[in-house]
């Protein structure tokens, strides 16, 4: 046994020893259980610079609440616990949950402190299996095989130190918020996926569909692929469409929500006219489904924006009079598995890679599909074909030539644009990220903080994907104007020199000045130097030769106003650096 095992046997020990001493022998075997199970995972560094009496005092807390809990409604505490008060205390503000064990609470709350800016130090999950009696007493605890139809979990968190009652009870309210919605969204799983069966059920019986059996079969596939687990349902409402005189409106039925849609009723249709012409068309066509994204984050489980099914309902001349909307996330086998594994989007890969017209057999089609392969998923899903195969073959075109290029999709729904940007990987850095995001923003009018996520792969570019969201994306872009822009961002000083050479000297001569000068400038120099001052230093090294080994530069910086008496010299030497000790006695 190592010496830091062996203290943390004791430390552990120790406050066992404390329940011995000082709890009623009644409840002395309960608590000693409870406490077992609740420091079961507890690691060795969060033990670090902690006393048995505190945490004596933390366990004591916990289970006064939890022996007699009431499952009807969650144990929410957040307080700063004090000697004089509590019999122990923390240097950080701590928060005590009790509730029914569900899935998704612990990523759920992580999330709802990282809202609020606040850090967790500690977080130990207990899920407990437990028999009660009818006043909610606890009787006994049961191991992990055995049937309980009784699973409570507790939660312990320590977290920055809240000072202020304000303080103290925001944190309260957003907890209860979370806990609210993760309740909702589990407590309704099984009703929405029953839901879901039925819907696919009932495509599948439909006579008339405005649309052939291939394509018919292929969307039953991925419905039936979303119901085994690799789509995390949330959120259900039915939604009738009707048409009216120049419009047409959804109307929700409010009686069929489930989940999260519980926290959205509203009685009040939604015309179609206030949508982009892009989002009317799409609701109205005859596709059997409309996959997009919302436009609010997930407060459960991952911090994503919801995916977003809608499944049509048509009338016998193919016209749209129903949708059902499931809100949710999909799992992570759709980012993972091979495209080739999930049923729509392999279909739609293969219709892209058609539109390539390359042989099957050729490298250029691997290429081409292997660029598909690597491709956001949520981009492939809901971007359409011709557009999508539009934006890979321009990816395609660049191939290996390190240059920059920007793709933009404008959302289907008017809710932000989609950019993705290749550079070269060598190029690629923090502030270049930063500096493209504050572009974007300008550019494209975002109302908040423009999303990135970054791809590297075993290609020369860097590839980032960045969400910029919008009221509305409707704005004529010139995405050339954007994209040189951010060309000029990814320039080095060494670029605008070679451009420079370029433009004096002509490419072949500047070529060979590169060679000789591209890496030559310390970083000293291009600090203090425009590349059009190194253009004229370098001239003045050229014209440089055996006998006339050494030029002088007299200048006014461009700083300087016109009338300045500042002149500056710059000294050149062919052979080796001039010290200032062997100039200043000239001067």
């Amino acid at each position: 046994m190592t010496a830091n095992s062996q203290r943390y046997s004791v430390l552990l020990e120790n406050v066992f020893s404390l329940i011995d001493k000082k709890v009623d022998a009644k409840s002395r075997e309960h608590i000693h259980t409870f406490g077992r199970h609740f420091f079961k995972n507890i690691s060795l560094d969060d033990l670090e610079n902690r006393n048995d009496s505190d945490l004596y005092g933390a366990t004591l807390s916990l289970w006064n609440t939890f022996s007699n809990f009431d499952a009807s409604s969650p144990h929410v505490r957040v307080f700063n616990p004090e000697i004089e008060k509590h019999g122990w205390k923390s240097s950080h503000t701590i928060v005590e949950l009790i509730l029914r064990d569900v899935p998704f609470l612990v990523d759920s709350v992580r999330m709802a402190l990282n809202r609020l800016g606040i850090t967790a130090h500690l977080l130990i999950h207990s899920p407990l299996n437990i028999e009660r009696d009818d006043n909610n007493k606890l009787v006994s605890f049961l191991d992990a095989n055995q049937t309980s139809n009784l699973r409570q979990t507790v939660v312990f968190i320590e977290v920055d130190r809240q000072t202020s009652k304000a303080d103290l009870e925001r944190l309260t309210s957003e907890l209860h918020s979370t806990i609210d919605e993760v309740s909702l969204a589990v407590a309704d799983w099984q009703p929405m996926l029953d839901k879901l069966k039925a819907i696919t059920g009932k495509v599948s019986k439909a006579k008339k569909l405005p649309v052939d059996k291939a394509h018919k079969d292929i969307v039953l596939h991925f419905l039936d692929w979303l119901s085994d687990h690799n789509f995390t349902l949330m959120g259900y409402r039915y939604y009738s469409v009707s048409a009216i005189e120049g419009d047409h409106q959804w109307t929700p039925d409010n009686d069929s929500s489930l989940g999260l849609m519980k926290n959205s009723i509203s009685d009040k249709p939604r015309l179609l006219s206030n949508l982009p012409a892009t989002a009317r068309e799409e609701a109205l066509n005859q596709h059997l489904l409309l996959l997009t994204k919302t436009n609010s984050r997930s407060r459960v489980h991952r911090p994503a924006y919801m995916d977003y099914v809608g499944i049509k309902e048509f009338n016998s001349n193919g016209q749209v009079t129903g949708e059902h909307r499931f809100l949710g996330l999909y799992s992570a086998s759709f980012y993972n598995s091979s495209t080739k594994d999930i049923p729509l989007l392999s279909d739609k890969i293969r219709r892209i890679c058609e539109l390539s017209q390359f042989d099957p057999d050729t490298h250029a089609f691997k290429a081409f599909n292997n660029i598909v392969e690597t491709y956001p998923r949520d981009e492939l899903l809901q971007t359409p074909e011709e557009e999508m195969a539009e934006i890979i073959r321009g990816i395609f075109q660049m191939q290996e030539r390190g240059i920059t290029r920007l793709f933009v999709r404008k959302d289907t729904f008017g809710r932000f644009f989609s950019c993705m940007v290749y550079v070269p990987r060598e190029r690629y850095n923090t502030q270049l990220r930063k500096e493209t995001q504050a572009l974007l923003k300008r550019s494209l009018n975002a109302s908040g903080e423009v999303e990135f996520t970054t791809f590297f792969s075993e290609s020369v570019y860097a590839r980032t994907h960045y969400i910029a969201r919008v009221e509305d994306n409707n704005a004529e872009l010139d995405v050339k104007d954007i994209e040189q822009n951010i060309i000029e961002l990814t320039k080095t000083w060494n670029d605008r020199l070679s451009s420079a050479l370029s433009s004096a000297y002509g490419e072949a001569k500047a070529k060979m000045l590169e060679r000789n000068y591209l890496n030559a400038f310390s970083p000293s120099y291009t600090e203090q130097n425009l590349p059009s001052a190194a253009l004229v230093d370098i001239e003045k090294l050229e014209q440089l030769t055996p006998e006339e080994n050494l030029g002088m530069l007299f200048y006014r910086p461009q700083e300087e106003q016109s009338d300045s008496q500042v002149v500056k010299l710059k000294l050149f030497h062919l052979f080796e650096p001039i010290h200032l000790s062997d100039v200043l006695p000239i001067l």
